[in-house]
């Protein structure tokens, strides 16, 4: 029998052991990006035949569980969640799946699920490198906001630690506060997100990037090593009235903090053009696709 049950931070070395076996490199397979999100989706887990299934569900929209994890049959442990979804009376729903993902469902349950792509889902993929050297034409803009940002500002960065992970609570309030978060549900469930990930900042082994100008925290972000050649990166906010601020943390954040890895993962775009438009502008290396299945 299949009983999911909420995630809590003890849960951290479980879902590690699982998410260690395969190395997605996608954000649903990150322990700090579910236990970040957990309350707004309603996540929950349950190990089926030694395979990590997660359950979420947004609102009153349908319920859907991401592809499990583990060594074993895949098969069994599907037909288990059929079954599971079709006696809650809901179809079986799979998603946040890459291309390998929807294809390894399509041998196995070849005619049997609908696949939807899901374009604001699509995961952007950057070359470390490019990220901290900004070189060559293509970043010539990145780099006069940069020169500008230093040109006009005394700038201090600090790495995010124990010491000043308060003072970054009450600049990430004041953030949201400045743009009547109250009024926008998106940026509620977001504020609630990243206030979960400062006050267990150091159980979810996150790192983080304060920039400072005149003893005032400007900008922020926070990220985590997520494969061994992938940093991700959950949070970036910057005071938008500095120009340059947002560049420049993000430049710091990974010179200082990813200069071993290969490749930073700076997630979706959610289908906000505007976001689309600034994702874009650091020239992905590659765009993960993402996929939905609808069980027929």
């Amino acid at each position: 029998m299949i009983e999911p049950k909420d995630i809590t931070i003890d849960d951290k070395k479980i879902f590690d052991t699982y998410y260690e076996m395969k190395q997605y490199r996608t954000a649903e397979y990150s322990f700090a990006d579910l236990f970040m999100w957990r309350k707004s989706f309603q996540i929950q887990y349950a190990i089926v035949d030694d395979f990590l299934c997660v359950f979420c569900q947004y609102e009153k929209e349908e319920p859907y569980v991401l592809m499990p994890v583990g060594k074993g049959d895949l098969c069994i442990v599907l037909k288990k969640l059929i079954t599971y979804f079709e006696k809650e009376g809901n179809r079986l729903i799979i998603e946040g799946l890459t291309i390998e993902m929807k294809n390894e469902i399509e041998n196995i349950f070849p005619n049997q699920f609908t696949f939807e792509e899901k374009r604001e889902y699509f995961e952007y993929i950057y070359k470390s490198t490019d990220l901290i050297t900004l070189k060559g034409k293509k970043f010539h803009a990145k780099r006069n906001h940069i020169n500008k940002f230093k040109a006009s500002n005394k700038y201090i960065y600090e790495p995010l630690d124990k010491k000043n992970v308060q003072e970054c609570k009450v600049a990430a309030l004041e953030w949201y506060e400045n743009r009547n978060c109250n009024d926008d549900k998106s940026l509620e469930e977001e504020k609630e997100a990243i206030m979960e990930a400062l006050d267990h900042f150091e159980r979810l082994k996150l790192k983080g990037g304060l920039l400072i100008v005149n003893s005032k925290i400007i900008a922020f972000t926070l990220g985590e090593l997520h494969t061994k050649d992938m940093a991700l990166i959950h949070v970036e906010k910057a005071d938008i009235e500095i120009q340059g601020a947002y560049p420049m943390i993000n430049q710091l954040f990974c010179e200082r903090e990813w200069r071993h890895v290969n490749y930073i993962n700076r997630e979706e775009d959610m289908g906000i053009p505007g976001l689309r438009k600034a994702k874009m502008s650091y020239r992905p290396v590659q765009l993960i696709e993402k996929y939905n299945a609808y069980r027929r």
